[in-house]
This record gives C-alpha cells, structure tokens and sequence, in this order.
C-alpha cells in the first residue's frame, strides 16, 4: 500500500511553508534572493515530477537505483564540504551575507513541493489515474494505481 503523492507532496510542501515563512519573519526578507529561490525550487520541483511521470507512462513505475541514490549523497556531501570550506577559510563571513543566502534556500524547498504537486494533479486528472509513493521517508518506487469511482 502505497502513499498518494498530492497529498504526501502537498503536507510536506505546507510544513516547508510554515518553515519557511517562520524564518523569513523572524531574520527579515529579500524579495530578490526569495524569488531566485521559489524560481530554483518551481524549476527543480517540475522537472522531477516530470521525470516521475514519463517513468510511468513507459514503464509504468519508476524506481530509485543505487546509482540514483549514490548520486544524491555525492550531492549533498558536496554541499556539506562547501559548508565546511567556508566557514574554514572565511571565518569573518557576515550575518548579513548568511541571511541573504538563507534567504534564497529557504523557499526552495516550498516552491519544490508545490510544483511537484501541480504536475502530478494534471497529470491524474488527464490520465484518470492516482499516482502513488512506496515508502515514506525512503521513496523507493512511484507507480499509478487506477482512480476509483463512487468515492
């Protein structure tokens, strides 16, 4: 039994919001770096979705490899090493510029959320068909399950 991804999308999509909207309250906003972020994260969020989708369609599924996965942490182990290196080398590194790149993070990942959202609801309501997630926290496989009617 699978989770429908509109809503599993939707709910982490309202949480990041929440997130989001809680920070940018409480350390200030720039409506540039927000706009750049919510534009990455709407890029990056339909792209997948799409990727999800024609998956689907040609093989019905779509499932996470190992070199998916490798690819991920290469990723993020990358962005940690950033991290790291920054804070290393340039250890008078403002507030301020701290702030404005938080302010570009942040609402990436609302924006990915909503975009993924939005491709999979036209894409269930043009192929009569709910697009489902195996696995919560670990998304190994997407697949569609045929709408049920009389609900």
């Amino acid at each position: 039994m699978g989770y429908r991804a509109v809503f599993f999308d939707g709910a982490l999509g309202l949480l990041w919001f929440l997130v989001c909207f809680m920070y940018l309250g409480v350390l200030g906003a720039n409506l540039l770096f927000i706009s750049l972020g919510v534009l990455t994260g709407l890029v990056f969020g339909g792209l997948l979705a799409l990727k999800y989708t024609r998956s689907i369609e040609k093989n019905g599924e779509f499932r996470n490899t190992r070199r998916t996965l490798a690819f991920a942490l290469m990723a993020a182990i990358i962005v940690v090493l950033i991290g790291l290196f920054a804070i290393y080398f340039f250890p008078t590194f403002s507030l301020d510029a701290v702030i404005q790149l938080t302010n570009f993070v942040y609402p990436i990942l609302p924006a990915f959320y909503v975009a993924r959202t939005i491709v999979y609801l036209s894409w269930e309501r043009k192929n009569a068909r709910r697009i489902l997630f195996d696995g919560l926290i670990y998304v190994s496989r997407v697949y569609a399950v045929p709408e049920l009617r009389g609900r």
